[in-house]
C-alpha cells in the first residue's frame, strides 16, 4: 500500500487527522515564575520534560508529521483508508504525553480534528490546524483534549468493526463528558494499561496519588478565582471518576485516592455494548 505523505517538494493539502495541544495557563506560568525570580528554574524543568516527551513522540510516530514550539504540539497524519490506524496512533501518543505532563503538574488542553492539512519540518498549514486550535481555545475549556464532530463520526464507524465495543481500544482511550457531550482522551488509562502489564498495584496507586496531589495544589492555588478554579475542579472530578471506576472501595480508602469535597464527574464510556448506529 502506498501511504500519502506531506511532500515539501510538492506541498498539497491532504485529508488528515491533526491534534493541537498546549499547556493550560502557560503564559501565566512564565509571568509568575519571572516575578518570583524562578524563571530559570521553570525553563530548565520544562526544557527537560518537553525535550524528552517531544523526542519520544517523534520517534513513536515516524509516519506522522510532528511539530513543536515551546509548549505547542502538533501531531498530524494523512488519513489512510478509514483512518483507524492514524487516529489510534494519535490517541495513544497523547494518552502518554498528557499523563506524563500532568504528573509533572503541567495540565494539557487540546483538540483533534479531521480536515485538510499540510505539514513539514518548517511549515504547518490548513483548516485542520485551525479547527484543532479553535477546539483547544474555545471548546475544550478544561484540561482535556477533545474530538471534533467529524472525528467522533469517524470513531463511531471504527467501533462498529468490533463484536463488542469493549474490545475496541477507542472504548478505553476515550471518554464522554455528559455535561456538554464532548469526547476527550482518557489519559489516566495509561496508568491502567501499565498496571495491566506489570501488575504492580503499589506503583499504580502511588501515581494516582501523585495525580491527586498535583490537582490539589492547583485547587488551593486558585481558590477564589472562579474562572480558573473550575478548570481544575473538572480535573478533580475526572480523577475521582476514574479512581471510582477502577479501584475498589477498600483500595480507595487504604491509599486515600479520592479528592475530598469533589463529586465524581458526570462521565461515561463513549458507547455501551447496547448502542447501535
Amino acid at each position: 500500500m502506498s501511504y500519502p505523505k506531506y511532500d515539501p517538494t510538492n506541498p498539497q493539502l491532504l485529508e488528515s487527522i491533526v491534534c493541537f495541544a498546549d499547556i493550560l495557563g502557560f503564559s501565566n506560568l512564565i509571568i509568575q515564575s519571572d516575578q518570583q525570580d524562578k524563571g530559570t528554574d521553570l525553563l530548565r524543568d520544562l526544557h527537560n520534560i518537553l525535550s524528552n516527551q517531544y523526542r519520544e513522540m517523534s520517534e513513536l510516530n515516524p509516519l506522522g508529521s510532528f511539530k513543536s514550539f515551546t509548549d505547542n504540539v502538533i501531531l498530524a497524519y494523512p488519513k489512510v483508508e478509514d483512518g483507524e490506524g492514524q487516529s489510534g496512533s494519535i490517541f495513544m501518543s497523547f494518552v502518554y504525553f498528557q499523563l506524563t505532563m500532568t504528573l509533572n503538574s503541567y495540565f494539557i488542553r487540546g483538540g483533534i480534528s479531521l480536515n485538510k492539512y499540510y505539514g513539514d519540518e518548517h511549515f504547518a498549514y490548513g483548516p485542520a490546524l485551525i479547527e484543532a486550535h479553535d477546539l483547544e481555545c474555545k471548546d475544550a475549556i478544561y484540561p482535556r483534549i477533545i474530538l471534533s464532530a467529524e472525528m467522533i463520526k469517524m470513531v463511531k464507524v471504527h467501533l462498529d468493526y468490533y463484536g463488542k465495543v469493549s474490545y475496541a481500544p477507542q472504548y478505553w482511550h476515550l471518554l464522554r463528558d455528559n455535561e456538554d457531550g464532548q469526547w476527550f482522551i482518557n489519559y489516566l488509562h495509561g496508568l491502567q494499561e501499565d498496571y495491566d502489564e506489570t501488575r504492580d498495584f503499589e506503583n499504580y496507586a502511588d501515581l494516582l496519588k501523585k495525580h491527586k496531589n498535583c490537582i490539589e495544589v492547583k485547587l488551593k492555588e486558585f481558590q477564589g478565582i472562579e474562572k480558573i478554579l473550575t478548570k481544575y475542579e473538572w480535573t478533580a472530578k475526572y480523577h475521582n471518576y476514574f479512581c471510582s471506576m477502577h479501584i475498589t472501595e477498600e483500595g480507595l480508602q487504604k491509599y486515600d485516592l479520592l479528592i475530598d469535597g469533589i463529586e465524581d464527574g458526570n462521565f461515561s464510556r463513549i458507547v455501551e455494548d447496547s448502542d447501535s448506529y
